[in-house]
């Protein structure tokens, strides 16, 4: 193996390790802030027995939640 070889493979395995740190990263972070998928409509979001924004707070006191 020559040099050139050897920085070619050096430089391959940072890419490799780089997408894997980022991909890796991506996929197993935590989401901080909920976003609604619904644009606030919140009569017909699967989600809503969970819900913590907001808008879901004030429609689940309201009543309007479906039993």
């Amino acid at each position: 193996m020559d040099r050139r070889e050897f920085i070619k493979n050096v430089a391959r395995g940072s890419i490799l390790v780089g997408i894997g740190l980022i991909t890796g990263t991506l996929l197993l972070r935590e989401t901080e802030n909920e976003n609604c998928d619904f644009d606030f409509i919140c009569n017909n979001c699967n989600k809503l027995s969970k819900c913590q924004l907001p808008e879901a707070v004030k429609y689940k006191e309201s009543g309007k939640l479906k039993k």
